[in-house]
């Protein structure tokens, strides 16, 4: 005999997948991916990643396609099982559901009814009729069938609709998962898969990719992205795909007439627009639009977002400032941000300044440092402390690096205006060897004119022995004879120490030739020989560079002070030179996303079946009844798919209305008097 075949929906690989186990399994999988998704930036440049993760872990999140979850491999893969999943699950339960909907389940029988919860024996006046008209009167829809051995069952049912809750929801979720993979990267990575599509991982400007790395206007969807400086034009945008880019060409093109910004007090962005000109590659027309956040224009199926904006190649003027030659001149260097450039200083080395962005405005929140601190950390930073938050615009920066020929790179971030201090205003510049740690900051004060001349100059008379010399022999002319030589060789030797090496060289030279018990005392008379000393440097510095005159006073003693700070400070900057931003003229660049998606169609449907299901499932409930005339007796039962709750109430109505039914036939039944 030839055995029977087992029925499809009956097999173990299609009990499992059809199973709500597994797909309640896959629900969640994605649940947490899509709060990765959520929390995890995506798509950003790999170096913020790099910065934030170091490389070991970014390689690893990379690898697993954490930095583009929705367009990972295995996303994609777990979305496809769960659209298997639910519509085998469908498939398996859709035909039963539909055949319990028509039925009326005339075969229950008098053990079945008297076994439910809500039954009871009614009075025997009561005819199937009168019943089925009262069932009827009360939503119901009824049937009857007498049956052989002479019983009448009268069935009724409503709120059979429950079942579609469960089929929409099901539909739903197949529905949503196929318009999310059809916007995802389902096709390109099948694309890849094949050969077809070749990712490119060397190429900087779109004519550069290859054929097999070029999109045709007929890709059905894709996310990418283009940054677009003013007054230029972009036809494609590039999409990331596995370790590479392509390009997307678009059926029109985008210029960038002009960028707008506009900032919170708190410095964060509050608005940021986009006028743009499209044009139409097929038709020539051309129209213009302003986009902004949350406001995005829709062109032949693909929406462009306004989605971020960056520098777009400002020109940036400087005051170059030779710090290995101690020099108070300065020299005048035009450049690009966003751009590289070879410079060289006439020593023989060679160096590339790489200007990074440049943002013209800076808000953030500035705070006083503290009134004392050590000599050595004089150089740290602008805000050491943060006391109440207060709101100031420190206007232009830019940041830049000074690469070696050896290839090590330092960072650094120059403001243009000077910023307030403690009642004075200095030139900021910060400086960093790693990326993933902060600035040190150096604060240089500014002279009456507002300028850090005063400053340069005094720098290179305390460099200049010559002139040392002549300052300390005209202060020791003004000592007593018996003290002559002694506080002359003191202040030369005070002075070439702090020349060479600022307030760190004395620390050094106190640490290794004073005993600790005299420092202090000892760091308090260096303290006074300098400052006096170099009090009649700067009055020399200023007559001698022709400068303002600067009276003895409050003002100037602070410009002194902070002098021999900034002094030290740049015996450790870690640059033959300081840019000091002089000027500028901005570009900006808009960063726009092009999407298009097809599936969001899909995606809506599926969210208006979830709606309705969700709706037919919790507010239309399935009740059933049965009134079972047997043997002069009336069984009456009802059941609830849901709630059964609600028949705690309602079932005695039923009762007790009926029973009054069955009252009002007996009376009408007895013959008159």
């Amino acid at each position: 005999m030839k055995s029977e075949r087992t029925p499809l929906i009956r097999r173990p690989w299609f009990a499992f997948l059809s199973s709500m186990r597994f797909a309640v399994s896959l629900l969640s999988i994605l649940g947490i991916a899509s709060i990765i998704g959520t929390v995890l930036p995506q798509n950003m440049p790999m170096t913020q990643y790099i910065v934030k993760f170091g490389p070991f872990w970014t390689e690893i999140f990379r690898t697993i396609g954490l930095f583009d979850v929705y367009a990972s491999g295995w996303f994609v893969l777990i979305m496809i099982f769960l659209v298997l999943s639910t519509a085998l699950c469908l498939w398996r339960n859709i035909p039963p559901f539909l055949k319990d909907m028509r039925s009326f389940r005339l075969k229950t029988g008098e053990k079945s009814l008297s076994a439910m919860r809500h039954s009871s024996l009614l009075p025997a006046a009561l005819t199937p009729e009168t019943a089925a008209r009262y069932l009827t009167a009360q939503g119901f829809q009824t049937r009857q069938a007498r049956r052989e051995d002479g019983s009448v069952l009268v069935a009724a049912k409503k709120g059979a609709m429950n079942r579609w809750g469960y089929i929409f929801a099901h539909l739903a979720l197949i529905v949503i998962c196929i318009g999310g993979l059809i916007d995802s990267n389902l096709f390109l990575k099948i694309g890849t898969l094949t050969g077809r599509i070749v990712p490119d991982t060397g190429s900087q400007f779109a004519n550069q990719f290859k054929p097999e790395s070029k999109m045709g206007p007929g890709n059905i969807s894709f996310r990418g992205n283009v940054n677009i400086t003013e007054g230029q034009t972009a036809d494609v945008v590039f999409l990331n795909a596995d370790n590479g880019m392509l390009v997307q060409d678009l059926p029109f093109s985008v210029k960038l007439n002009r960028f707008h910004l506009e900032y919170y007090d708190t410095g964060m962005p509050k608005n940021f627009a986009s006028d743009l000109t499209i044009t139409d590659k097929a038709s020539g027309k051309s129209f213009d639009q302003t986009i902004r956040v949350n406001h995005p224009l829709n062109i032949n199926g693909i929406t462009i977002y306004q989605a971020s904006f960056a520098d777009g190649g400002s020109d940036v003027r400087f005051k170059a400032w030779d710090l290995a030659g101690y020099s108070s001149r300065y020299a005048d260097l035009n450049a690009v941000s966003m751009s590289t450039f070879p410079l060289n200083l006439g020593s023989g080395k060679e160096y590339r300044l790489e200007i990074d962005q440049f943002t013209a405005t800076n808000i953030e929140d500035m705070s006083a440092p503290p009134a004392e601190r050590s000599w050595g950390e004089a150089i740290n930073d602008v805000r050491a402390v943060r006391h109440a938050k207060k709101f100031s615009n420190l206007g232009p920066s830019v940041i830049y690096r000074l690469r070696d020929g050896a290839g090590q790179a330092v960072e650094f971030k120059n403001y243009m205006l000077p910023v307030e201090q403690e009642g004075d205003y200095y030139y900021i510049t910060g400086t960093r060897t790693d990326v993933k740690k902060p600035y040190r900051w150096l604060r240089i004060p500014i002279d009456k004119a507002g300028k850090i001349d005063t400053f340069m100059a005094l720098r290179q008379s305390v460099a200049d022995a010559s002139l040392r010399r002549e300052i300390v022999a005209a202060a020791a002319a003004e000592s007593p004879e018996a003290i002559r030589k002694p506080f002359t060789r003191a202040v030369e030797n005070t002075l070439a120490l702090f020349a060479r090496g600022g307030y760190l060289a004395l620390n050094d030279f106190m640490n290794g030739n004073i005993p600790e018990a005299e420092r202090e005392k000892t760091r308090d008379y260096f303290y006074q020989i300098l400052y006096g000393s170099l009090n009649s440097l700067l009055e020399e510095t200023i007559r001698r560079n022709k400068l303002p005159e600067w009276p003895q006073d409050e003002a100037r003693n602070r410009f002194l002070l902070a002098a021999m700070d900034a002094y030290t400070g740049l015996t450790e900057y870690p640059a033959p030179v300081l840019l000091q931003l002089d000027g500028f003229k901005e570009v900006r660049s808009s960063g726009l996303q092009m999407t298009k998606s097809p599936g969001a169609a899909l995606v809506y449907l599926g969210s208006v079946l979830l709606v309705l299901g969700t709706f037919f499932m919790f507010y239309i409930r399935e009740k059933r009844a049965w009134l079972l005339f047997s043997d002069g007796r009336i069984r009456f039962a009802m059941s609830s798919g849901r709630n059964e709750r609600d028949l705690e109430k309602e079932f005695p109505q039923h009762v007790e209305r009926l029973a009054q039914l069955a009252q009002d036939l007996d009376h009408e039944s007895q013959p008159r008097r």
